[in-house]
């Protein structure tokens, strides 16, 4: 279950001062905006070298099943992140090793792990997507999907009303819209596949300074389709930025190496 939440984000398919616009809601307005917004947005969103989540909750819910466990989180910017799920008295039982060329999830009850690089999700699912796009994703940070850093000139600035914009972008096969407040503070980011009915909400809310970081407190995901909706929420407890961490890699020849599409299959 651990890898449908990290893996759902595929299964579903400057200082300048911004002037005011009387272009109506809907309406693209001119790059040089693009450019003065993604500034303000850059100067407003997290920015850190290292996060250690210490402690937050998961929930995850598809269909029937629910689970609600306690969990971690270690970030090295553009380096690694490691999710690591204490459903029972602390005990870990299932690890996530992102690293900028592949995945590792460790399924320490069942003493199985599966691997998986990023050109996976691309002949599996249609996505093009990279360590960066979901590192940004969870870190409520502007990204262009599948890209390492923002494409200001392939994106639009689009007036969504109440003083808030959306930047969209999109590629051969991804349409991204991301959603800002009227102190372009992300709240939302839309991801639709153009060639199917998939679709991937993240919502940020409840941001929080800490070690003089403003970052959201809970993070939703929703993906649909027309069969399916996977919903997961991470509502964190503890964390600190910037101090030092230390990420273990886990060691595999402890574990049998399984079929990840036999594991989806699930």
């Amino acid at each position: 279950m651990l890898v449908l939440c990290v893996l759902m984000f595929s299964a579903c398919k400057t200082t300048r001062t911004v002037s005011k616009s009387s272009t109506v809601p809907g309406t693209p307005v001119i790059t040089n905006a693009v450019v003065g917004v993604i500034d303000q947005v850059n100067k407003n969103q997290p920015r850190f070298q290292t996060a250690n989540i210490s402690k937050m909750t998961f929930a995850f819910e598809m269909g029937e099943r629910k689970v609600n466990v306690s969990a971690s989180c270690k970030i090295k910017k553009d380096t690694a992140i490691y999710i690591s799920v204490q459903p029972l008295l602390g005990i870990e039982m299932f690890k996530a090793e992102l690293t900028t060329d592949s995945m590792r999830v460790f399924d320490k009850m069942n003493h199985r792990y599966y691997v998986v690089d990023y050109g996976y999700f691309y002949s599996r699912f249609g996505v093009n997507v990279n360590f960066y796009s979901l590192q940004s994703l969870l870190t409520a940070q502007l990204f262009c999907i599948g890209k390492q850093g923002v494409i200001a000139d392939s994106c639009k600035l689009v007036p969504a009303g109440d003083g808030k914009n959306t930047i969209e972008y999109e590629n051969s096969n991804m349409m991204q819209s991301s959603l800002l407040s009227p102190l372009y503070v992300i709240q939302q980011v839309l991801l639709k596949a153009k060639n199917s009915n998939y679709q991937l909400e993240t919502n940020y809310a409840d941001y929080t300074l800490v070690n003089g970081i403003s970052f959201p407190q809970t993070i939703k995901l929703l993906a649909t389709n027309d069969r399916n909706r996977v919903a997961c929420e991470f509502s964190i407890l503890r964390v600190e930025f910037n101090k030092e961490i230390k990420l273990s890699p886990t060691n595999p020849d402890r574990f049998t190496r399984g079929d990840i599409d036999q594991l989806l299959k699930k």
